[in-house]
């Protein structure tokens, strides 16, 4: 397998997770791509912002030493062999595809089976922009689960299937595909809810996941945890990110949780459609707000019992 150190510089927290995701897609076509911050030594691949001043400090030594370089908002000037531009919009998919032409590595899958998700997981496929919030069918070996974000639910024909699902949904080899949102769950003869389903997910699967961006993150409501109280760590993760944003580091030392613990519930949080930067937040209407540390019913008991609520 080809191992590729690919450099980044002065790129948006939104450029740089995309950048992130592509390079895990690379596993495809046999590329372990590891992903740093550029620091001025060479690496074999560059991916910068060359309108920022560092983003073109970065370029111009790169060019100088003939690494390659995916650039973002190139100028027709930029243009010439060794660099490809990239739109700050461009889908990971599409940067997968740019930077392996610039490692100049030969395709040994179809460009559908990449758009599909190649090597990454199936739940963290679900945080990318045609999938997010999207009603979703996922099959596997015959199986089928229709995740319903609107509903808050994941419905699958049998207890079996819900659970073999849960216990494999962090592996790559799920195809997901647009799901109908208009009832088409009826019938189905087992659901969870979505938080529980996707935290247990992550946490049973979460040696195959990938680090998550780095960022500061904060969540936008409390999660369903359902059928799942024995997420403490999760849980303790979930109150901390409604008082305020923290980054990974921060979540490990202040919940005293294992960074493989956080990174799941990050990317757990992330498919579910809770988490969010601090920049992008929306106000709640005053009724829709709900104070953290008030819970009702089973989940205000599991609380109280871990710390996390008042009795």
């Amino acid at each position: 397998m080809l191992r590729a150190d690919i450099a980044t510089a002065a790129l948006s927290d939104q450029a740089e997770q995309r950048v992130r995701i592509a390079a895990s897609l690379l596993a495809a076509w046999r590329v372990r791509a590891k992903v740093r911050g550029w620091d001025g030594t060479r690496c074999t691949l560059l991916v910068a912002d060359i309108a920022d001043t560092y983003g073109r400090q970065a370029y111009v030594r790169a060019r100088s030493r003939g690494t390659p370089v995916l650039a973002f908002n190139a100028l027709p000037g930029d243009a010439g062999p060794g660099v490809a531009s990239a739109a700050d919009g461009s889908p990971a998919p599409a940067l997968a595809q740019a930077m392996r032409e610039l490692l100049a590595v030969e395709a040994t899958e179809t460009p559908e089976q990449i758009d599909g998700g190649g090597a990454m997981p199936a739940l963290c496929r679900l945080t990318e922009s045609e999938y997010s919030g999207r009603a979703i069918d996922a099959t596997l070996n015959g199986r089928r689960i229709r995740i319903r974000p609107q509903e808050g639910r994941v419905y699958a024909p049998s207890l079996s299937d819900l659970l073999s699902a849960r216990d494999s949904f962090a592996s790559a080899d799920w195809a997901l595909a647009p799901g109908l949102a208009d009832g088409s769950a009826e019938g189905d003869g087992a659901s969870r809810s979505l938080e529980a389903f996707l935290l247990q997910s992550a946490h049973q699967g979460r040696g195959q996941l990938p680090a998550f961006p780095a960022g500061q993150y904060r969540l936008k409501d409390w999660p369903d945890v359902g059928t799942a109280p024995e997420l403490v760590g999760a849980l303790k993760i979930a109150r901390l990110l409604l008082r305020g944003p923290a980054s990974a580091d921060e979540i490990r030392q202040r919940c005293g949780v294992d960074a493989r613990e956080v990174n799941a519930s990050l990317w757990a949080y992330r498919a579910a459609n809770l988490l969010e930067t601090p920049g992008a937040a929306t106000s709640l209407p005053p009724q829709a707000a709900r104070p953290v540390g008030a819970f009702s019913g089973v989940l205000a008991r599991i609380a109280v019992r871990f710390g996390l609520g008042r009795a």
